[in-house]
């Protein structure tokens, strides 16, 4: 069984360039920049998935500013030697290795990016959940 053992970030950038105003375009991206064999912070043999995680903030041609984060997934589990031959041998990985670890990649970049958003006083990088108020009908029945 192959596990996430942890996500470490190495490194947080951001540079808020203008303002944010009108309309923004924001756009989030991540890319896995490479894989090694490395010890897990547990004791036992795995690998390491670097990565990239980045936001961009546009109001039409303005560059209003960036969040980047990069790091760390420590992996192991059975067959971890054959996501690093894959990755050594074609750049690539098996559709159900990728999708766990940009998952975890994406839900822990997310959040610190969202943070790092509210701090910079730029908007958030995903979609928050809202409260939307409904107006409720008047029960004009008098039997119940």
């Amino acid at each position: 069984m192959k596990q996430i053992l942890s996500l470490v970030i190495d490194k947080i950038s951001c540079e808020k360039k203008k303002q944010p105003f009108g309309p923004i375009q924001i756009s989030s991206n991540n890319q896995i920049t490479g894989i090694v064999n490395e010890d897990m912070p547990d004791g036992s043999s795995g690998i390491s998935v670097r990565f990239k995680y980045y936001t961009k903030y546009l109001n039409k041609e303005i560059d209003i500013g960036n969040i980047e984060l990069s790091g760390k997934v420590y992996y192991n589990g059975e067959g971890y030697e054959n996501i690093i031959d894959l990755w050594n041998n074609e750049k690539k990985m098996e559709p159900v290795d990728s999708e766990n670890i940009i998952n975890i990649i994406l839900s822990e970049a997310s959040v610190m990016a969202v943070i790092i958003a509210n701090q910079m006083r730029l908007p958030p990088p995903i979609p928050l959940p809202r409260a939307k108020a409904t107006k409720k009908e008047a029960n004009t029945s008098y039997i119940d």
